[in-house]
C-alpha cells in the first residue's frame, strides 16, 4: 500500500470508527425489535453531507480553481461543528415524530462521538513518533506545488499559522529571527486556508522577509497532523518524524529550547 494511502486511512480512521460504533447500537437494538439502524444511516448521511458542505463553503474560492474537487470525500474537508449540529437537528426531528427513536438516537449518537474522540486521542497520544510529515501538496506563493515531505532533508519545523490569529502573528518574528539564527534547520510556514492575496499583504505590511511560505488551500496539513488549533509548531527530525508538537504561541526561549532538544535529538 502506498505511502499516501496508508495516512487517508489513518486519517479517515476515527470517522469511520464513530461510524461502526454508531451502527453497531442500531443493530443490537434492532435484535430487540426496534427499526434504528435505517434512522442512524439517515443521521449519519445529514451529518457528513452539512458537515462537507460547511467546509466547502468556508473554503469556496479555493474549490472555484478545481470544482471536481468537492467530490474528493477523502481529502479530509469536513467541519465537525457542522456535522454534529446537523446530527442534531436531525436526531430531534426523527425523535419528534417518532418517540420510541429517543433513547436509541441518543445513546447510538454518545457511543459514535465518543468512540471517535477516543480513536483521534489514541492517534494523537500513543503513536506521536510514528508520524511521518504529511504526504501533502503545498502551494508557494507563486502557485507551483510542492509535495511537503521533499522539504525533509534535514530536521523541520512546520508552523501553521493564519493572519486572523493573533497568537500566529505575535510568534512570527520569532520564527523569522529563528529561521536566520539556524541553518541547519529547515523552517516551513504553511498558511491554513487563506487566500494567496492575503498572505501577501499580510507578509508585505509586517515587513517579514520569510524563507518557504506556503498556502494549503484546504487545511490538509493540518488535518493529516491532527492539528486542530492555531498556532501549531510540528517539530521533525531529519528522517522526518515527528519529535515534538508545540500547541499555542512560542516566545524565543520556548522555541530555543524545543530547537536545542530537537539538535540533541538528531546527534
Amino acid at each position: 500500500m502506498s505511502g499516501s494511502a496508508t495516512e487517508t486511512i489513518r486519517h479517515l480512521a476515527p470517522a469511520a470508527i464513530g461510524i461502526v460504533a454508531t451502527l453497531g447500537v442500531g443493530l443490537w437494538y434492532r435484535r430487540r425489535g426496534l427499526r434504528t439502524v435505517p434512522a442512524l444511516a439517515g443521521l449519519i448521511v445529514a451529518s457528513l453531507a452539512a458537515a462537507r458542505m460547511a467546509f466547502v463553503l468556508q473554503h469556496v474560492d479555493s474549490y472555484r480553481a478545481g470544482p471536481l474537487a468537492v467530490f474528493d470525500l477523502a481529502d479530509g474537508g469536513y467541519s465537525a461543528v457542522a456535522g454534529l449540529f446537523a446530527a442534531f437537528v436531525t436526531s430531534a426531528e426523527m425523535t419528534r415524530r417518532t418517540a420510541a427513536l429517543r433513547r436509541p438516537l441518543v445513546i447510538a449518537s454518545i457511543t459514535g462521538i465518543t468512540a471517535w474522540v477516543a480513536t483521534t486521542v489514541a492517534t494523537l497520544d500513543f503513536a506521536p513518533a510514528q508520524t511521518l510529515v504529511p504526504l501533502v501538496e503545498v502551494k508557494r506563493l507563486d502557485g507551483a506545488t510542492v509535495q511537503l515531505r521533499t522539504l525533509t532533508t534535514k530536521p523541520m519545523v512546520v508552523n501553521l499559522w493564519a493572519t486572523w490569529c493573533p497568537p500566529c502573528r505575535r510568534e512570527m518574528p520569532v520564527l523569522r529571527d529563528a529561521q536566520r539564527r539556524h541553518p541547519d534547520t529547515v523552517f516551513v510556514f504553511v498558511n491554513q486556508g487563506e487566500a494567496i492575496a492575503t498572505i501577501q499583504s499580510y507578509l508585505a505590511r509586517e515587513r517579514l522577509d520569510l524563507d518557504n511560505v506556503f498556502f494549503d488551500p484546504f487545511n490538509a496539513v493540518a488535518q493529516r497532523s491532527g492539528s486542530f488549533a492555531y498556532p501549531t509548531t510540528l517539530f521533525f527530525d531529519g528522517s522526518g518524524k515527528l519529535f515534538m508538537r508545540q500547541v499555542g504561541e512560542l516566545n524565543g526561549n520556548s522555541l530555543d529550547e524545543r530547537l536545542t532538544m530537537l539538535s540533541r535529538a538528531q546527534r
